[in-house]
């Protein structure tokens, strides 16, 4: 299962589509963590009818009907998606990972921070996309297997 990770756009809605085009025409799962002020979110539900989508509130998304969680069920894994400010992850991480615990959740998306990150605390594994916005835009392909396997890469959109 190839999901693509995107956060943090803050209105870049050139740089989503971009990193769509280039890394989420054999995605099954498409993932914003949120801070797509511009309506990322709208444009990857209406354009990625295809794939599986899945957007979450951030700080700045000002009057969204978003959640600020939501979750997925893939190969066997529960994976939690957060924008993480409700969290505060830019403070660490152990906020995070102890909700994903409670949660019952295996692996973690969220944004936010705007730094590209693949942490595991305790059983729980996290990774923040970093920032589709202007200025060095980046995102997370993610392949899970049918084994519970998980590569992960950064990269420029």
């Amino acid at each position: 299962m190839k999901i693509l990770v995107l956060s943090d756009s803050h209105g870049n809605l050139k740089g989503v589509q971009k990193a769509v085009e280039r890394f989420g025409r054999n995605a099954e799962v498409i993932v914003h963590c949120g801070d797509g002020t511009r309506g990322e979110a709208i444009w990857l539900t209406e354009n990625c009818r295809d794939k599986t989508v899945v957007c979450v509130r951030g700080n700045c998304d000002f009057a969204s009907t978003l959640r600020d969680f939501e979750y997925l069920d893939i190969c066997g894994m529960k994976i939690m998606v957060t924008h993480g400010h409700t969290l505060s992850v830019k403070y660490g991480l152990e906020n995070l990972s102890y909700k994903a615990e409670q949660e019952g959740a295996d692996l973690v998306f969220f944004g936010h921070t705007h730094i590209p990150t693949d942490e595991t605390i305790g059983s729980v594994r996290m990774i923040n996309p970093g920032t589709c916005s202007k200025f060095s835009p980046t995102c997370a392909v993610v392949e899970i297997d049918a084994k519970g396997n998980i590569l992960v890469n950064h990269v420029r959109v």
